[in-house]
């Protein structure tokens, strides 16, 4: 059973009485007329239990998007009711308390807005229904078990520099407006001579079929190679790295990759793991290549244990030889890289451009004037100590010919991309 405010009212205006009749069997009296009130118009009240009670899954959406949970509630009597569409708190239910009157066999149909604020399958908890009685004074509850899940996709914050990524892809297939000539290997056409031009570009035999002028060809950056993404699950990706992990940083920069290299024609696979592959998108339709990886992603979470690179590096060549680039998304550690990661990657170099992507923490250390105390020293001194050991791992691995990318979560996945449609344009996938 469940009370209203109507109750309490009621019981106060009892005062009314025991002013003008002031003695105890007043207040017995008007106490046991709204107890008796109470109990017969909860007994009035229409049973919830002969409701059904349907919720349907809410579209997928990513991380501060916004979906919605429908409940169709349908009953064979009238009845005033107020319903509960209760949801696991990082679902960010709201307004999901609504009071709605029921036709008997009439389908009644109330949402709720869910904004979630985590990724991951955010499942919906009881359906709960009061059928209030005739006087709103008591009301019969019952709570329905309906199962429904909201597909919480990664933030996609990158999104905003597609369309300068775009735009670059553009430049480098020389199909912007600002017309410039790529510097792939597959034939694109022929038009004349500009001073500039490379003398190897000419052709010979259309310039001789012309009575004057001297004509060459254009290339076009190559399509169809084979981009691979394999992204650390392992404690490294655990780090926060200001309001977000690692592990959300490193999906963000596959997203971004992901959507050029669909837009300039490549194929991209994806692996994820760390004592094995956890998950991963082989050659997805271009056109599917967000949705995919995003659901893909989307159960991932970072793994306190230490990442078998040995076994991540056998799917890496189980995808095939003909893979243009390697994208690796970890951070320099250089104790992880002594020890697990650099001998793989050693042999993965020798047939594959590689590239690894580091996303580092945006805080900058303080100023030695705001250091308070003597741990704060320590702790500076740490952290330089670090970054120069990082720095040197970096400069190893550049040596060699494994390109290594840091910057902050915000500006790691444009990065990425710049060198993917560098080497794009230079026609070295």
């Amino acid at each position: 059973m469940s009370i209203s405010w109507r109750v309490p009212a009621v019981l106060m205006a009892g005062l009314i009485p025991v002013v003008i009749w002031p003695s105890p069997l007043t207040v017995t009296a008007w106490s046991v007329l709204v107890v008796v009130a109470v109990l017969v118009d909860f007994l009035l009240a229409p049973s919830p239990h002969q409701l059904t009670v349907e919720r349907s899954d809410p579209a997928p959406i990513r991380v501060g998007e916004e979906s919605v949970s429908t409940v169709t509630v349908t009953g064979p009597k009238r009845m005033r009711a107020q319903m509960r569409d209760a949801w696991q708190p990082s679902a960010g239910a709201r307004n999901n308390r609504h009071s709605f009157s029921l036709t008997p066999n009439e389908p009644r149909q109330l949402t709720t807005v869910l904004a979630p604020t985590r990724r991951g399958r955010l499942a919906g908890d009881h359906v709960t229904i009061r059928s209030w009685g005739p006087l709103r004074l008591a009301a019969k509850q019952v709570s329905f078990r309906v199962d429904s899940v909201l597909r919480s996709l990664p933030e996609f914050p990158s999104r905003k520099h597609l369309p300068r990524a775009l735009a670059k892809l553009q430049q480098v297939e020389g199909q912007a407006l600002a017309r410039r000539r790529g510097q792939g290997t597959e034939f694109d056409s022929l038009r004349e001579w500009v001073e500039g031009d490379d003398v190897r570009s000419i052709d010979w035999r259309a310039t001789a079929r012309l009575d004057e002028g001297i004509i060459v060809r254009t290339w076009r950056p190559e399509r169809d190679r084979h981009i691979a993404m394999v992204m650390d699950t392992s404690r490294l990706a655990a780090v926060r790295l200001g309001n977000i992990t690692r592990l959300d940083a490193q999906m963000d920069a596959c997203l971004l990759l992901g959507a050029v290299c669909a837009k300039a024609g490549d194929t991209v696979s994806f692996l994820a793991g760390d004592q094995s592959v956890r998950a991963s998108v082989i050659k997805p339709g271009r056109r599917d290549i967000l949705r995919e990886l995003s659901h893909a992603m989307t159960p991932l979470d970072a793994g306190i244990i230490e990442a078998d690179w040995t076994a991540l590096a056998n799917s890496v060549t189980a995808l095939g030889t003909k893979l243009s680039l390697i994208v690796i998304l970890t951070p320099i550690e250089p104790n992880v890289l002594d020890e697990d990661l650099l001998p793989v990657l050693v042999n993965l170099a020798k047939r594959n451009s590689i590239l690894i992507a580091s996303a580092v923490d945006p805080e900058t250390s303080a100023s030695p004037e705001l250091y308070e105390s003597v741990s704060d020293v320590y702790q500076a001194a740490a952290v330089a100590r670090t970054s120069l050991r990082r720095q040197a791992a970096a400069t190893a691995l550049q040596q060699l010919g494994i390109t290594v990318v840091e910057d902050t979560p915000e500006q790691l996945p444009m990065r990425v991309v710049d060198h993917y449609l560098d080497l794009k344009a230079r026609g070295l996938l």
